[in-house]
């Protein structure tokens, strides 16, 4: 009889789980929300002048270009580090849910009774 009642008992367990992970996840912004992404701010420089144009025009854009990409990188850092913690976070439910899955299917194991000991590998003697 208790057989029957472990597969259940392990059902609830894991839909306490997702549960738990619900509310997480609606405790913060909605996963699926339409929020506006942030673009970056910087101003991309005009084409590259071309061997015709002089020293000076030249310069002049390396230095657009030298801001525009350094612009870009500052942009990619910030997001990155606004992103963070909600990766460490996400990475912390997945681990988990996998040792949730874990106990769940050792659970299921344990009742069926087909648990068998590891083989361990023969030993080699010198």
């Amino acid at each position: 009889m208790i057989h029957r009642l472990v597969p259940v008992v392990a059902s609830i367990i894991l839909v306490a789980f997702a549960v738990c992970a619900g509310a997480q996840t609606t405790a913060g912004a909605p996963a699926g929300s339409a929020a506006p992404l942030p673009k970056p701010s910087c101003g991309k420089p005009d084409e590259y002048p071309g061997n015709l144009a002089s020293d000076n025009q030249r310069r002049s854009w390396q230095k657009e270009y030298v801001g525009y990409i350094d612009c870009l990188k500052k942009f990619i850092e910030e997001q990155q580090a606004l992103a963070d913690p909600h990766v460490k976070a996400s990475n912390a439910a997945i681990a988990e849910y996998n040792a949730g899955v874990k106990a769940y299917n050792d659970a299921v194991q344990k009742a069926k009774g087909d648990e068998q000991e590891p083989v361990k590998p023969p030993r080699i003697e010198k």
